[in-house]
């Protein structure tokens, strides 16, 4: 994983990343807001898309991958519960379904109101190492890094 991407989704086929943008310095962020890109790599799409998010978004962000991370550990099933990340109608989200296989649908209603579906069969332990590391890159950027 790169140190800019937020989150990265992936199996040995296919991944779904949110990296952000640094070509303006600072991380993407103005105004308040990160500019980022999903990114998208399967055998059958390859895309990427704008996505704008706030800290508040990336706190959000950290609350579910410390739940599934919980919910793992616990030995729970996917309960096929989802949220919608960064919240829905403001620029192109992610919709993340913790079902089997774990699906991310990626959800553009702003420009080209297209939807693709990502399923993904993760490795175990995946959310525990996707939330340590957006902890990581949200001191750093809380740093000004």
């Amino acid at each position: 994983m790169r140190d800019l991407d937020v989150v990265r989704f992936a199996d040995r086929a296919r991944s779904v990343s949110v990296v952000l943008e640094t070509a303006a310095g600072g991380g993407g962020r103005h105004g308040g807001w990160h500019e980022a890109e999903i990114v998208i790599e399967t055998g059958f799409v390859g895309a990427r898309l704008p996505v704008h998010f706030t800290d508040s978004d990336l706190a959000d962000l950290t609350a579910f991958l410390a739940a599934r991370a919980a919910a793992e550990e616990d030995g729970a099933l996917p309960d096929g519960s989802a949220t919608d990340w960064p919240a829905a109608g403001r620029s192109a989200y992610l919709r993340l379904r913790a079902a089997d296989p774990f699906v991310v649908e990626v959800r553009d209603p702003v420009q080209s109101g297209v939807t693709v579906t990502v399923p993904l069969q993760l490795r175990d332990g995946w959310a525990t190492r996707a939330a340590s590391r957006l902890g990581r890159l949200r001191a750093a950027l809380a740093d000004g890094h």
